[in-house]
């Protein structure tokens, strides 16, 4: 059968989209996002002072939904997970798409980047964690067992995470060997990502209301302690205090040496839901199903300032040196005055924010039901080439 060239020059184009590949993914920079939040304490907090307000420089069609996590970024190009299974690579200057890949059956926590791999988490199907070689474009190992809903933990050549079990395992990141489980109990599951903290510990909620932190190296379990209620969304951690939201209305704060109670922030409602936190170590950010985005001192649990918006605030907060932006159900995206709560600047999305968003030095990255990536850029000081 004859071919035509310009088929086989198609074609050559088509698989060279199908992947992803990276010239030097193991020499990285503070402005890269390797895990969800940029650290893995999840404090989502990035130092940048672009000015407002910011313009929409470009949208992208990544062709499905987005579990909670932030998009990552790595050597100027954005690595946006869907829950199809893909995951979408997208030139930040230009919003141009540079690769993909399809990894599993759905994807519902963020990837994470280590020593030149990439690691991707899985909630159904028959790969449910893969290791790629970001530099070679291939596969390097994968895990066929239960699902994890969340994301992952990258630590001295370990990947980590909690899978739908409650069981907490670590793999080698050169060869996936498992080199310890730990089981967090029976009829639970863990839907919020782990954090690291100090290092050598690992902090894990579940969806009944039990926090643990464990030994990064062994599994061992530190301390347990019982919440206020069930964990759905990501916690955050900052001077020797972590912060867990519960379904019933409440952020528990917990000494991380101990796993004692410090203070809980209680609603009058207790079907009251909170998203997601931030924190910048002064304060926690979060927004909460009654349209609310609170300010809570970290060492007292007051709230120092609430602004009220229309619609539902799901997706964890990102704070910068002078803002903090949340999107919400209604399709739009804040920025508000991070020491008084005011509103500086709004945006329409094509649809609703249910997940967390990366920065860089002069914009912000945002997620949007049911397809789209945007990004947004300050007018003073762009580089970026409007689509």
């Amino acid at each position: 059968m004859r071919i035509r060239i310009p088929h086989i020059v198609l074609l050559l184009f088509l698989s060279s989209c199908q992947t992803i590949q990276f010239e030097n993914p193991s020499i990285v920079s503070d402005s890269d996002w390797l895990v969800d939040g940029q650290s893995q304490e999840r404090t989502r907090a990035y130092a940048f002072d672009a000015a407002l307000p910011f313009e929409e420089a470009w949208e992208y069609n990544a062709a499905a939904a987005f579990g909670p996590g932030s998009p990552l970024i790595l050597e100027g190009v954005i690595l946006a997970a869907t829950r199809k299974g893909e995951v979408h690579t997208v030139e930040l200057s230009t919003g141009r798409k540079r690769g993909f890949k399809s990894f599993s059956d759905g994807i519902e926590g963020s990837p994470a980047i280590d020593n030149g791999r990439m690691f991707i988490s899985s909630a159904v199907g028959k790969r449910t964690l893969v290791a790629w070689d970001l530099k070679r474009g291939r596969k390097l190992w994968r895990y066929k067992g239960s699902g994890f809903e969340s994301g992952l933990v990258v630590q001295d050549n370990m990947v980590i995470g909690a899978d739908v079990d409650a069981v907490v395992k670590a793999f080698d990141q050169a060869d996936g060997t498992l080199l310890w489980t730990r089981s967090l109990g029976e009829m639970t599951s863990v839907q919020s990502t782990p954090l690291l903290v100090n290092l050598d510990r690992l902090f894990v909620a579940d969806d009944q209301g039990n926090a643990f932190l464990l030994n990064v190296h062994t599994g061992d379990v530190i301390w347990e302690s019982l919440l206020t209620g069930p964990v759905y969304e990501s916690a955050t951690a900052a001077d020797g205090l972590v912060f867990v939201p519960t379904t019933r209305g409440a952020i528990d704060a917990l000494d991380l040496h101990t796993g004692q109670l410090v203070w809980t922030l209680t609603q009058e409602l207790s079907t009251l839901r909170f998203g997601g936190l931030a924190t910048d170590g002064k304060h926690v950010y979060a927004g909460a199903t009654d349209g609310l985005v609170r300010a809570v001192d970290v060492a007292t649990g007051e709230v120092v300032w609430s602004s009220s918006f229309p619609d539902v605030i799901s997706a964890a907060p990102l704070v910068t040196d002078r803002h903090i932006f949340v999107g919400s159900m209604g399709k739009m995206i804040y920025g508000l005055n991070r020491e008084t709560g005011a509103l500086e600047w709004d945006a329409e999305l094509k649809g609703r924010v249910k997940s967390a968003m990366a920065a860089t030095q002069n914009g912000i990255v945002v997620l949007s039901e049911p397809r789209y990536i945007t990004y947004f850029t300050s007018s003073e000081g762009s580089d970026v080439r409007k689509k």
